[in-house]
């Protein structure tokens, strides 16, 4: 009888035990790369820098709508939908990048074309991939001497989806300099 209690006691224990491993499951998410589309959902300037070639930061920012990291380390800024297109960032390998998710840098392979330079080292880099998609988070220097935080979503990119872009004081930015 006390074997028997016994072995109840041991069956009955291993049940809790199995049944509440299955509750504390955590899900397995893959490993996040920069390969891939990103699209550019907000960009907020903590220093705005007025002027510059071919116009300021903010200007020129505000009309990248993806980055596009690809395997053999070329990339490509996607710009917006416009009415008159400014510029094919397909024309030519403009830019490169090196590095990961904990450290990377994009250059552009000639300073002077296009005539704004678009390389970021960017700094603050972080990571969430707690959500249904992966979301990328930096802040960088600009050329012409701004600097912003940028936040980026790991999905396709929609070209008719313009950032959200504050200024320093938090408010909503637009330029329009190029409408």
């Amino acid at each position: 009888m006390k074997k028997l209690v016994l072995l109840s006691v041991i069956v009955f224990g291993l049940i809790l035990t199995s049944c509440s491993n299955d509750d504390n499951d955590d899900v397995i998410k893959e490993e996040v790369t920069l390969e891939g589309d990103w699209r550019v959902t907000n960009i907020d300037f903590s220093v705005m820098t007025e002027g510059g070639f071919p116009a300021s930061d903010a200007c020129i920012w505000e009309l990248v709508t993806g980055f596009e990291f690809h395997a053999d380390k070329s990339f490509y800024y996607i710009l917006g939908d416009l009415d008159r297109p400014l510029f094919d960032p397909y024309a030519q390998d403009y830019w490169t990048w090196s590095g990961d998710t904990d450290g990377f840098t994009i250059n552009q392979t000639n300073p002077r074309n296009p005539p704004y330079s678009f390389a970021l080292t960017p700094v603050q880099i972080g990571i969430d991939n707690t959500g249904d998609k992966p979301v990328l988070t930096f802040e960088a220097e600009l050329s012409n001497g701004s600097y912003a935080s940028f936040r980026l979503v790991k999905e396709a990119i929609d070209k008719t989806k313009f950032p959200a872009v504050t200024d320093p004081d938090g408010n909503t930015y637009q330029c329009g300099f190029f409408d």
